[in-house]
């Protein structure tokens, strides 16, 4: 007969062979979990090399099996934002974001991407504060940086974005792209020498982006430093992208003419207008070009269109009066020259030539009135002092 086996023995025995069971169970979820990611991340990559070649329906549906496989992965999660702002879904990539935070809080990317959705919603507010975040996360990643130097400028702290720049500027020590933004906000801020120096070395850091050169070309023109900005414009507007910007061949005709280069200038005017013959800044740059020459033809043709195209300006209106002075046309003169200083805030120099014309024209009663309102807009006035000392001698 069979000994009868003690119920404690049983419980023991039935336990342990749930306890295996249990491993047993464990260790297939494992391996399922394991599998799945796995599977997850080919998925997931396929994903991304179709994001990159702008495949964005294939790449949502590999995203969307990847997340199937491992819904709690952020990278994933990340990556079907990115694939959602590329399809203009701006509010399912915030959702994945938002998620992807709460799977791995210390996530750069998602604070980043979640500064472009909103930037895009204009609310650049809440976009300053995502990049921020990114940025804080990653120290090292520039584009974090920049992206929140970017937002600083575009709500108006132009001077904290600058400040924010310049002390990385040093981490940064191979970066031209900082370098390049450091250099156009000190530009904006009218600080021209530390400007140019600075877009200078982004130039150098990165020889073949013509972009950069751009802005090192305008900032040296604005800095003064005329030789070197004709050299750098005039390399520029050779290059296929550029021939057809009016805005440097005028730039470079400026710089060639503060160097007394009249006629080399002269040619970059010409085609500065041939390009854009509707602004009148052009034609006005050609017009004094051409006065410098002593081309008094092609000086009434270029300035007669730049008072055609805006007929209150100023400059315009005193070089055509310029111009009718040294033609000898003194009551041309001196419609010319009493439109240019009609403006409040225009400078004292329209008032000056306006009231000497009218000394020419004998009515020195009224030249007087002339010099005696620039010197009420300016009391040390050299040439309205001058003016009216020789005025008053003479009577």
């Amino acid at each position: 007969m069979f000994k009868k086996i003690p119920v404690s023995l049983l419980l023991l025995t039935l336990a342990g062979g749930c306890a295996q069971d249990a491993k047993k169970a464990t260790a297939s979820q494992a391996a399922t979990i394991q599998w799945n990611a796995a599977r997850a991340g080919v998925m997931a990559n396929l994903g991304k090399d179709q994001y990159e070649s702008g495949n964005f329906e294939k790449g949502r549906q590999s995203v969307d099996q990847a997340m199937r496989l491992d819904p709690e992965n952020a990278s994933i999660r990340v990556l079907s934002a990115r694939v959602a702002i590329e399809q203009g879904q701006l509010e399912l990539a915030e959702k994945e974001l938002r998620l992807a935070r709460q799977f791995d809080p210390k996530n750069a990317d998602a604070d980043y991407l979640s500064g472009v959705v909103y930037q895009r919603w204009q609310k650049l507010d809440n976009a300053y504060e995502f990049y921020s975040h990114a940025s804080d996360k990653a120290p090292a990643n520039i584009s974090y940086l920049m992206a929140k130097s970017e937002m600083l400028v575009a709500v108006d702290r132009a001077p904290e974005a600058l400040k924010l720049l310049q002390e990385k500027v040093v981490y940064f020590e191979h970066s031209a792209a900082i370098r390049d933004a450091v250099g156009q906000l000190l530009v904006g801020q009218k600080k021209y020498a530390a400007g140019a120096e600075m877009l200078r070395q982004a130039s150098v850091l990165t020889p073949d982006d013509l972009t950069m050169k751009e802005h090192l070309g305008i900032a040296l023109y604005y800095a003064g430093e005329y030789e070197d900005a004709a050299t750098v414009l005039g390399r520029l507007v050779k290059e296929e992208n550029y021939t057809r910007r009016s805005d440097l061949h005028a730039t470079l005709g400026e710089s060639l003419c503060e160097l007394g280069k009249y006629r080399e200038a002269r040619e970059s005017f010409e085609v500065a207008t041939r390009l854009d013959p509707g602004t009148a800044g052009l034609w006005l740059g050609l017009g004094k070009n051409a006065l410098q020459l002593g081309d008094f033809r092609r000086a009434e043709l270029a300035l007669t269109k730049a008072v055609a195209l805006d007929p209150t300006s100023s400059e315009s209106n005193l070089l055509m009066g310029y111009l009718r002075l040294r033609q000898g046309k003194l009551p041309e003169a001196l419609a010319a020259f009493q439109k240019s200083g009609s403006a409040e805030a225009v400078d004292t120099l329209s008032l000056c030539m306006s009231g000497y014309v009218l000394e020419k024209l004998g009515r020195s009663d009224e030249a007087v009135q002339y010099y005696g309102k620039a010197l009420k807009r300016n009391p040390n006035d050299e040439l309205a002092t001058k003016l009216m000392a020789g005025l008053q001698l003479n009577e």
